[in-house]
């Protein structure tokens, strides 16, 4: 085993080694009747609101992934697209590794209907630009208007952050802008393919603001009363999205709560623990189950029709 590989299998375990370590440090000091009294002030009204955002973020990448699919050259039913992309979203957003699991899972649901590796790539491609652009345009939004302060928290010069959130804002745009001005295909890893039409482009950031923004939405409603600002809560939540998604461990899971609490010192600690316990049940795990269910649904074998008496 060279070095290269040993790192890579052991990063996930070191990253979630160190966010159980930020975990305790943060909430030992609280006991699970604190915990469990914030999880009861959620209420009908709450919990019903969180599974309506989850429900809205899958439905806006599911939609999103058939028009990925258009793109790619794939012809298949609006059906099969939407029952194919809800089972792999949901299955590699906990699994981890989300574009490389998302493609493998992808290339197994798609390959009853005819699509080759070179259309999955291009449909996991598609999805993963989908959600580049719309973090990339709210966190850059985000690190504006952050105060100066906040920079303290990410060891940034409030000069230097706010210059890369005009970095961020500014890419989405520069995407639609090559999209509009190359004409001819482009070559990557050996693959010819031509870039969305500038309207496509457009979609994708739409695609994209709206699916970052309904789930962050979705933890802020859980906090309730101790819930900051949304634009202060939603830089917070897209840092530690992408820290969940770039450490390789399942779902992100350690990891994203880790940096949720070192970047929202000020919220209370047992509203943010079960905030947190909320967004895993309703955007992660009861997806993940009803994916498991239509999977096994659409594999079990049908039943065969009674024989006709003699």
């Amino acid at each position: 085993m060279n070095l290269r590989t040993a790192v890579t299998r052991t990063a996930p375990f070191l990253l979630l080694a160190v966010a159980a370590f930020v975990l305790w440090r943060a909430l030992h000091g609280l006991s699970f009747a604190q915990v469990a009294a914030d999880i009861a002030r959620w209420g009908p009204s709450r919990i019903a609101g969180a599974l309506t955002l989850a429900g809205g973020c899958y439905v806006m990448l599911a939609l999103n992934e058939q028009v990925g699919l258009r793109w790619a050259g794939a012809k298949v039913r609006l059906g099969q697209g939407l029952f194919a992309s809800f089972v792999s979203i949901a299955f590699a957003n906990n699994i981890g590794m989300g574009v490389l699991m998302g493609g493998a899972l992808r290339a197994g649901l798609y390959a009853r209907y005819n699509l080759s590796l070179t259309q999955v790539a291009k449909v996991t491609l598609y999805g993963t630009a989908t959600f580049s652009l719309g973090a990339s345009l709210l966190a850059g939004a985000s690190f504006l208007r952050a105060p100066s302060a906040a920079f303290a928290l990410l060891h940034l010069r409030p000069d230097v952050g706010r210059l890369l959130g005009a970095a961020l804002v500014l890419a989405p745009g520069l995407y639609v802008l090559v999209c509009g001005l190359t004409q001819k295909p482009l070559n990557a890893l050996g693959r010819s393919f031509q870039p969305p039409h500038p309207l496509m482009a457009l979609a994708q950031i739409g695609f994209g603001l709206t699916d970052v923004a309904l789930s962050a939405a979705l933890m802020w409603l859980l906090l309730g009363d101790a819930s900051p600002q949304f634009a202060a809560f939603l830089g917070a939540y897209l840092i530690s999205m992408v820290a969940g998604l770039m450490s390789g461990v399942p779902g992100g899971v350690g990891v994203f709560e880790g940096v949720m609490l070192t970047l929202l010192p000020s919220v209370d600690r047992a509203a943010l623990a079960a905030a947190l316990i909320g967004y895993r049940l309703f955007f992660y795990l009861t997806p993940l189950a009803c994916a498991a269910l239509l999977l096994a649904v659409r594999r079990a074998p049908l039943p065969e029709p009674p024989t006709p008496e003699a």
